[in-house]
């Protein structure tokens, strides 16, 4: 429980406030919904990025046929487990792209570095837990240069996710609604 008195202003509040000349902070100003500082662009992009690898080549099986599976088909194959890292992907666009003040990007931070974690543990498990073979059975598994471009995404998403919204010292990059002439005053 927090005390009533560390809690932000309501809706209303705020609005009462803007009308008699007062601004919220810089980092709680919603910034322009094209706006791609502070990370928001580079995630979103690298997410994108990432539900595309997984329609890219994973493995390659040499016997008995030769055989391309890419993420997708390997999941429908008998690997269900690794839709969930196409499902992250997928849910962090609509994630980091629907906040728009510094604020709410730092807010979603656990989310978007979580969700590319999901793309990075599934081609760490792959990689080290290829399926087994003996001499009375081999595949002849190569994984494909897509599972290699899933896991770099995927670590670099978890950095891009850690990092979203960058620092609340340094706003220096937001256009705020002070900086526009005939602004009000900033409350304190």
């Amino acid at each position: 429980m927090v005390d009533l008195a560390g809690l932000p202003p309501s809706l209303e509040a705020r609005q009462e406030a803007e009308e008699a000349g007062y601004l919220d902070p810089p980092e709680f100003e919603r910034q322009p919904f094209w706006y791609v500082g502070r990370g928001r662009g580079a995630l979103t992009a690298v997410a994108a990025l990432g539900l595309a690898c997984f329609t890219l080549p994973w493995a390659h099986l040499e016997r008995p046929d030769r055989v391309t599976l890419s993420g997708l088909e390997l999941a429908q194959a008998g690997l269900p487990w690794l839709f969930g890292g196409a499902i992250g992907w997928f849910l962090l666009i609509p994630l980091v792209w629907s906040r728009r003040s510094v604020a709410e990007l730092r807010g979603v931070r656990i989310a978007s570095a979580t969700l590319p974690a999901l793309t990075t543990i599934e081609a760490v498990l792959l990689i080290l837990r290829p399926p087994l073979e003996s001499h009375y059975y081999s595949s002849g598994l190569r994984y494909g240069w897509g599972l290699s471009a899933s896991l770099i995404l995927g670590l670099l998403g978890i950095y891009l996710g850690v990092t979203l919204g960058g620092s609340p010292r340094d706003l220096r990059d937001l256009k705020t609604r002070s900086e526009r002439p005939s602004s009000p005053k900033t409350l304190h």
